[in-house]
């Protein structure tokens, strides 16, 4: 007997109709009860509410009340057994919940300190460094963070160019920089991007342009994965597809809800595939059989599985997708490197704004940074990463814009600003010294405030010739040595997801770092970080009001891609989190830090010593005629106050 007979039978032949028996077949799946037990619940139902419905009425309405008397059953259960339950047992004590820490660099946060409170609790207790120098496999030593937060070291970190952090301490001296009485001999820069693709149009996307390129990413990992692990197309799979087979898959993590807006876990994540591959339709993704998991919302995955039963995809294994190659050089690219500086090291030095505090648009910071820019630090190139005017500075969104001393004639724009306050200040630096301004979405003077965004205008802002303007992202040339800038935090903005306690034995900036390096992208995240603050409406309700984050524009994120298939000796990547300077893979990851604290102190920023190459020197290999630039091997990096 089928169960729609047994529901006549026990329900009688009112009950008899398409509509009733598919209603009450719905209700045993949703609150799992057998044919006897509904019927049971029936007639407590009909008992309560006899005076209400006539017998063995089985309306929508009635129906719908049935449904609600169930649910209310269910609730005052569930109810009754936890407080019975914590009345039987009072003296055993619970569990400490784990309280998640918003600030934490884990997702949840679960027990797990971050740094700005593990700096704190050790200038408070006032203890001395017990923490080693540590050395990477690569012979990188890196002074602890704590080394520098002792009471000793924290009146003197309000003093100008104090070493806060060091990579390479022991294996390369530090750089006197330009010789500017002799007149050194410039380091060669050449942009390695095309700028004429920056020039487009924002605030014009459309849904057609964004799918092509989200879908042409997933594709393009698609065939790096099939010639990596010589995988036919065959091997290739649908996941979204039931099937007892093993497949492979590439895909995109997306969270398994449309308004996921709080915290993911590895249980809320599916793969979304490529047109080609599954109609661009998701499915769940269950991580059990895996121990140690990061991933991360808008990563292009590779896994190794099977959809056993159509509702997720068991993943076997994830595929580790291949890095890109480390330039190289040849003879020639090397000697000339050794020529245009007389042999001598190189002197880099890396700032990031904001460069004024939170409450004021004082540039003094700025001014005596230059001074000591030409007197002492004298780097060949000064890289300067924005905002050098925030649109979202308070005194800037709310048009209290003070009086700046010093003026024959107050500026009447935020253009003006720049021009008669921040533009002079720049130009008293020695022309001899070469700048290079990234900009950023939040600065005031570009007229481009989308990722990735066109450079700044040089002429307009009235800048020397020894100032180079580039885009954000960029990727350029200084001799031989490839640099590449983002100004977009993707290590605030990535929010990882994990699984297993191995993963937090490293480094949450070195897993970070190799998520962008993996991705073969400045910004993998999807979608994009946003950033809002807490305003009130005209009635006084609170509302959220956004105010800066990504602002990608999606049909252009190509350009947000490493260029020439190659991965660069160095990657400056400006972040509001604490300054680090780290070797990943080979490649030297750098976050300056802010050059004003937002409550105006002094902030950070990095100077780089590098080697000249030496083919002779045996911290460059060589692979056949070429020359690997192992910039790791010989550029110091250090951290000092602003």
């Amino acid at each position: 007997m089928t169960i729609e007979n047994d529901l006549v039978v026990k329900f009688g032949s009112a009950a008899n109709s398409q509509d009733t028996i598919s209603t009450l077949q719905h209700y045993m799946k949703i609150y799992d009860l057998s044919v006897d037990d509904l019927y049971i619940k029936w007639e407590q139902f009909s008992y309560h509410n006899k005076d209400k419905y006539a017998a063995n009425s089985f309306s929508e309405p009635v129906l719908h009340e049935f449904k609600s008397y169930m649910q209310q059953q269910m609730e005052k259960k569930v109810s009754a057994s936890i407080t019975s339950s914590s009345s039987v047992t009072p003296s055993i004590k619970k569990p400490k919940l784990l309280v998640p820490n918003a600030n934490s660099p884990s997702m949840f946060g679960l027990a797990i300190p971050n740094t700005p409170t593990l700096k704190k609790r050790r200038i408070e207790t006032g203890g001395t460094p017990t923490e080693a120098p540590k050395s990477s496999p690569s012979g990188i030593t890196e002074l602890p963070l704590s080394a520098t937060k002792t009471p000793a070291n924290l009146k003197a970190a309000t003093e100008a160019d104090k070493c806060l952090v060091t990579l390479n301490v022991d294996n390369v001296p530090k750089s006197e920089g330009i010789d500017l009485e002799e007149g050194s001999s410039k380091v060669k820069i050449a942009p390695f991007y095309d700028a004429k693709k920056y020039k487009f149009r924002t605030m014009r996307q459309s849904l057609l342009d964004t799918a092509d390129v989200l879908d042409e990413q997933i594709d393009i990992f698609t065939e790096v994965v099939q010639k990596h692990y010589n995988l036919k197309p065959s091997d290739i799979g649908d996941p979204t597809y039931q099937q007892q087979s093993e497949i492979y898959t590439v895909g995109r993590i997306v969270p398994d809800a449309v308004n996921a807006d709080g915290p993911l876990n590895i249980d809320s994540l599916a793969l979304e595939t490529s047109r080609s591959t599954g109609i661009g339709r998701r499915i769940r993704l269950n991580f059990e059989k895996l121990q140690d998991v990061s991933v991360f919302p808008g990563q292009i995955i590779a896994l190794r599985g099977k959809n056993a039963n159509g509702e997720y995809f068991v993943i076997e294994e994830i595929l580790k997708i291949p890095y890109l190659n480390s330039p190289v050089s040849d003879p020639e690219t090397i000697q000339d490197a050794q020529m245009s500086l007389d042999n001598r090291s190189m002197k880099v030095v890396v700032t990031s704004g904001p460069y004024t505090s939170a409450n004021d648009l004082d540039y003094t910071n700025l001014q005596d940074f230059v001074t000591r820019i030409n007197t002492t630090i004298k780097p060949h190139v000064l890289i300067m990463f924005g905002p050098f005017l925030d649109i979202t500075h308070k005194l800037v969104s709310t048009g209290q814009i003070p009086e700046f001393s010093g003026l024959k004639q107050q500026p009447r724009t935020l253009d003006e600003i720049f021009a008669k306050v921040i533009a002079p200040i720049l130009k008293q630096i020695d022309s001899r010294i070469q700048v290079i301004l990234v900009p950023s979405t939040k600065d005031v003077v570009s007229k481009h405030a989308a990722y990735p965004q066109d450079s700044l205008d040089r002429r307009s802002l009235s800048l020397p010739k020894n100032f180079k303007c580039f885009t954000n992202p960029s990727t350029f040339q200084l001799n031989e040595i490839f640099f590449g800038c983002s100004n977009n935090d993707i290590y605030k903005d990535l929010r990882e997801v994990t699984k297993g306690g191995n993963v937090f034995q490293r480094n949450r900036f070195d897993r970070v770092s190799e998520h962008i390096l993996e991705q073969r992208r400045y910004y993998p995240v999807f979608p994009g970080g946003i950033k809002t603050r807490k305003i009130e409406d005209k009635n006084g309700k609170p509302v959220f009001e956004h105010i800066s984050g990504a602002d990608l524009d999606i049909p252009y994120l190509g350009l947000t891609e490493f260029i020439g298939d190659i991965i660069p000796d160095v990657i400056l990547i400006p972040s509001e989190l604490t300054h680090f300077a780290r070797v990943v893979q080979n490649v030297i990851m750098i976050n300056p830090g802010a050059f004003v604290r937002p409550n105006g102190g002094r902030g950070t920023y990095v100077e780089m010593s590098i080697e000249a190459p030496d083919m002779e020197n045996e911290k460059m290999t060589r692979i056949d005629d070429v020359y690997l630039h192992c910039l790791w091997k010989r550029s110091r990096i250090d951290i000092l106050t602003a």
